[in-house]
């Protein structure tokens, strides 16, 4: 009998245990697909008594940088790292008259660092139109503000409607501003090339894929007509990958709905 109960036992963990497993396994598969962009993958640090002592150092190299496109890409991180205190600040109780005040004026602080970069990188272009140092620049700012792009509307789709109408504002200025610079300084290939691998990123993570469709699309409405031309196509050639996302983002509605 007891042997009978022990060979029952056998069998038993036989099937509990890989069911386990899967279901273990499809619960990490469920979390990844929404990663949060990291600090480290836009080269900064998340908020913290170091990061405002580096951040301090940075500033100064600002000040004493007379390279415009080194000065940009110093300006580049520092607006990183402001997106990620943006986040840590949506985090906080939004009701908060006080809070909404603090993330209004870090969304302010951003998009004062991405107009002098954009300034300034334009203004170099006039006379450095071949120059391989700006051609890397533009590819890692296309797709740092892609990043930063998802990274605010993310927060979007986290926050109150009070702040959402902020960050939203706000996002689709920067959006419409970054179209109008890359129109600018990049040709029609160079932005068609860039977009489609930054659609590409993060496969794994299917609402981070869905963001960057959104985004993408986003900005063929807004952006100039060069642009709209290059997204166009992107929609055409990638038409399967369009449908399927979208197909996923029904489906992730329709679960929040149930």
């Amino acid at each position: 009998m007891i042997k009978k109960i022990r060979f029952a036992l056998f069998v038993g963990l036989l099937f509990v245990i890989p069911f386990s497993t899967v279901a273990q396994e499809a619960e990490e598969i469920e979390e990844i697909q929404d990663e949060e962009i990291s600090a480290e993958e836009l080269e900064v640090e998340e908020p913290s008594i170091r990061s405002w002592f580096n951040g301090f150092i940075r500033d100064v190299r600002i000040l004493i940088t007379r390279d415009s496109i080194k000065k940009s890409e110093l300006q580049l991180k520092k607006a990183s790292a402001q997106i990620i205190r943006l986040r840590q600040i949506a985090k906080s109780d939004l009701n908060n008259e006080a809070v909404q005040k603090r993330l209004e004026k870090s969304q302010e602080k951003y998009g004062n660092l991405i107009d002098k970069i954009n300034n300034r990188v334009e203004e170099f272009k006039e006379n450095n139109a071949d120059s391989p140092q700006l051609k890397n620049f533009l590819d890692k700012y296309t797709n740092h503000q892609l990043k930063h792009q998802e990274i605010l509307k993310r927060i979007e789709e986290n926050v109150p409607e009070k702040a959402m109408e902020i960050i939203r504002r706000n996002r689709e200025l920067h959006l419409e501003r970054f179209g109008e610079v890359m129109g600018k300084l990049q040709d029609k290939e160079e932005i068609k090339q860039s977009l489609k691998e930054n659609l590409d990123e993060r496969k794994e993570e299917i609402k981070s894929r869905i963001r960057r469709m959104e985004i993408i699309e986003e900005l063929g409405e807004k952006a100039t007509s060069t642009i709209k031309d290059q997204v166009r196509e992107i929609e055409e050639e990638r038409k399967e990958l369009f449908q399927e996302l979208k197909i996923k983002r029904e489906e992730i509605e329709q679960e929040g709905k149930s």
